[in-house]
């Protein structure tokens, strides 16, 4: 699989793009059924950031969005036939404690969230990416 940057037009994309624009305004129902009950999240290193199962993602993206972080600017690349990568800069809304950048690579199932996993990187992403 290759990453490729810029504008997608992929259904795990489109997926994406309507799911975050949901979760930007609010809108925690469209967000919560896009993801699969057993989704899985996981922080770039192993610990208490991982999320197993549909709440407890959704608990964190509430938190995520009472804090501003769905005010953030993201990038959609290209993540391979099920996958998407999204590019965040958690600092432009949280301060210096955060990450300048993250990506999380979100792959889909049946048109729905089944896992995604955190990077420190846009290019840690793609390489993880390419390596599958």
């Amino acid at each position: 699989m290759r990453a490729y940057p810029g504008e997608v037009d992929s259904k795990p994309t489109e997926i994406a793009r309507e799911g975050l624009e949901a979760w930007r305004k609010g809108d925690f129902e469209t967000i919560e059924e896009i993801l699969d009950p057993n989704v899985e999240w996981h922080a770039t290193e192993p610990g208490e950031w991982d999320c197993h199962g549909r709440d407890d993602v959704m608990q964190t993206l509430r938190e995520r969005h009472e804090q501003g972080f769905a005010k953030g600017d993201l990038q959609f690349l290209e993540g391979g036939e099920h996958a998407v990568i999204v590019v965040a800069h958690p600092s432009e809304i949280g301060g210096p404690d955060w990450p300048s950048e993250t990506a999380t690579v979100m792959q889909f199932r049946n048109e729905r969230v089944v896992s995604m996993q955190d990077y420190r990187t846009e290019a840690e992403a793609i390489a993880a990416v390419e390596q599958r």
